[in-house]
């Protein structure tokens, strides 16, 4: 049995390597970030909205995408890990580089976020 899987551009892998998972950081903050304040304000309490169950669905979608990103960038690493100085082989190879660095950073601190976001005391100031 032989499954048929389409090709999917260089472009197209590099580019979500690269800002795959700095968007999904962005994404679960800001989702986040408007959950807190709909619980946190005066008028959002009567909201009773479970903040804590949707943190949670954003980080694990955050985490679905940053390592989706790491995979894209280590894929098209792979299809140029042989060029040379050549512009364009070097060229993505320096970004698919980037990608690789970048995503377990984001990795990290959006599960650092989530975590804490969630087993941490709302709605209190530092």
């Amino acid at each position: 049995m032989r499954i048929r899987t389409r090709e999917i551009p260089l472009p197209v892998l590099l580019w979500f390597g690269v800002a795959g998972s700095p968007a999904a950081w962005v994404l679960m903050f800001l989702t986040g970030f408007a959950f807190d304040l709909a619980q946190c304000n005066e008028a959002g309490r009567e909201w009773r909205l479970p903040v804590d169950g949707w943190t949670i669905a954003a980080t694990a979608f955050g985490v679905v995408v940053a390592t989706l990103s790491l995979l894209a960038a280590l894929a098209a690493y792979r299809v140029v890990r042989d060029a040379g100085d050549e512009v364009p082989g070097s060229r993505i190879k320096f970004m698919a580089i980037c990608g690789i660095t970048v995503a377990p950073l984001f990795l990290a601190i959006i599960l650092m976020s989530g975590l804490g976001a969630t087993f941490l005391a709302d709605c209190q100031q530092s």
